[in-house]
């Protein structure tokens, strides 16, 4: 079984300021710890629970945040 990883684009990190978020404002919001924030950032691969939760708080869709690599 092939296994999908979930990366962040480069935008991220600036929507995110944008948006009013330090790294761990967001984690707070999106019920997460600070690493994983900062993960995401740094482009590790993510779950698609914790994909959502960033574009829900985020108020923005998955396109603009992530992308889905083999």
């Amino acid at each position: 079984m092939r296994t999908l990883k979930i990366k962040s684009h480069a935008a991220f990190k600036a929507i995110r300021a944008e948006k009013g978020f330090s790294i761990t404002g967001l984690a707070k919001a999106m019920q997460v710890s600070p690493s994983v924030v900062f993960n995401i950032e740094h482009g590790k691969s993510i779950r698609p629970a914790t994909a959502r939760k960033a574009c829900e708080v985020l108020g923005v869709t998955f396109e603009t945040l992530f992308s889905i690599e083999d």
